[in-house]
């Protein structure tokens, strides 16, 4: 028996080297090289190692098990495109359902790499209940447990059907590509590649090679902690000569609000208008979902609609609160967004917020219209508002107001009069008046009172 597990160890560590020679060659890494990476140094326990068959042809090409991350427990498997093209089948998904059943047991994250290039043929409808049995697995773990899938290779079929059920996407540019079919089936040849995925909201991250998704996968896991370490100073005022700018980058909002370098964006290529991303205030994890001024106004629209229910479902997961800033002068009105089906997606962006256990929101500026409404008011069951002293909320911008109600008989007076109006109408101090608003502040104060409200929380 001992000859015969050595034998076998042999087989597999040849197989390793002739695997790293091959794949290296394509820009790729091996399974247990993407582990290596994955893990702190010598935590990684393989589980399932010999899962597949008395031979080498036999064993499965997925490598599964778990190990530590800077001290938490997270499970992962990674497929083998070295063996069978990563091809799925019974033995496959034996071995990435167990992983993810030891994962729901102690309530820990799962990473999973997709390398592969479909079902294991030859095994038949056996490989196709396979390709189920994964996608029931991660179907059923929604929601309960952090998932990460990191696109290494192509994932296709029912491969791209379980990806998508994890909670974050990343992909390889280099390597990477997510798709039902291939793209030489397709007109649009860019279908599937990591650009596209990116626009189009598939995938929140964008790696550029096999090791830097991995990375970045590992990186993630710091989020999934309720507290994380930081050296930024937790009595540093705001500062406030970001908002000089009316259409002011968020981006310079969202550092200087948090934690120094902790912020990590996702779904940066998708609707710019809003920012959406994970990051900590005084060491304490949060979500941060931002309207961007700078970019058509902070215009609300189906792909920022799309990306902050994710968000807002990602922290509902790891269970950490979500931070709204809102500035933005209300929702797009393009053919193309009607099209899309704006409507629709604030409705779920409501139903998101709403079933969201913890929320702070800050209206930083403008808050015009159905956009106030959704994104983390009172209404929506929003725990505590804030408001800066600079803001503006009202069911229209003050131009269209005043308009609309009449009050302009000089075109070339449009601009007085719509500010006036705000001043007397659309002032936060309306809204606080009626509880709408716990707080009006001054901008400098941003910072710590935000830090107040989450410590509260915790």
């Amino acid at each position: 028996m001992a000859q015969s597990t050595q034998k076998l160890r042999e087989i597999i560590n040849a197989r390793r080297s002739e695997a790293s020679a091959e794949l290296e060659k394509a820009g790729k890494l091996t399974a247990r090289a993407r582990m290596d990476i994955i893990f702190d140094e010598g935590t990684f326990a393989e589980v399932g190692a010999f899962i597949g068959g008395d031979s080498d042809e036999d064993f499965c090409p997925v490598v599964t098990g778990y190990g530590s991350i800077d001290g938490l427990l997270v499970f992962a498997f990674s497929q083998d495109y070295s063996r069978l093209h990563g091809a799925m089948g019974k033995a496959h998904a034996k071995k990435i359902c167990k992983i993810i059943e030891m994962a729901l047991e102690v309530n820990a994250p799962v990473i999973g790499v997709f390398d592969s290039a479909g079902a294991k043929i030859d095994e038949g409808s056996d490989a196709l209940n396979a390709c189920g049995e994964v996608i029931s697995s991660l179907a059923f773990s929604k929601g309960m447990i952090p998932t990460i899938a990191v696109v290494a290779g192509p994932c296709g079929g029912a491969g791209a059907v379980a990806a998508s059920l994890c909670d974050v996407i990343i992909v390889a540019e280099k390597t990477g590509s997510l798709y039902m079919v291939p793209s030489s089936m397709l007109e649009d040849k860019t279908l599937g590649k990591p650009e596209k995925l990116a626009e189009t909201g598939v995938s929140a991250i964008t790696a550029k090679d096999d090791a830097s998704a991995c990375l970045a996968a590992r990186d993630l896991c710091k989020y999934f902690t309720p507290e994380m370490i930081t050296t930024d100073d937790g009595n540093r005022a705001f500062d406030s000569s970001v908002f000089e700018n009316p259409k002011y980058d968020v981006h310079s909002v969202i550092e200087n609000l948090f934690d120094a370098g902790s912020f990590t964006e996702l779904f940066a290529k998708r609707a710019p208008q809003m920012t959406v991303g994970l990051a900590s205030m005084n060491g304490r994890v949060c979500g941060v979902i931002a309207n961007n001024p700078s970019f058509k106004d902070g215009k609300m629209c189906p792909g920022a609609c799309e990306k902050a229910v994710k968000l807002i479902k990602l922290c509902r997961t790891i269970d950490v609160p979500v931070v709204t800033l809102v500035d933005g002068v209300g929702v797009g009105t393009t053919d193309k967004i009607e099209i899309g089906g704006v409507a629709g997606k604030l409705a779920e962006l409501a139903m998101a917020y709403s079933a969201s256990a913890r929320k702070v929101t800050v209206i930083t500026g403008e808050a015009y219209g159905t956009a106030y409404s959704v994104l983390g008011s009172k209404a929506l069951g929003a725990d505590f508002v804030l408001a800066l002293d600079r803001a503006k909320i009202s069911p229209m911008n003050p131009v269209s107001a005043v308009e609309f109600l009449g009050e302009v008989y000089d075109e070339s007076k449009v601009d007085e009069i719509a500010a006036k109006w705000a001043d007397e109408n659309a002032s936060p101090l309306e809204a606080a008046k009626k509880g709408y608003v716990d707080d009006i502040i001054e901008a400098s104060e941003l910072r710590a009172r935000v830090a107040s409200v989450l410590e509260m929380f915790a």
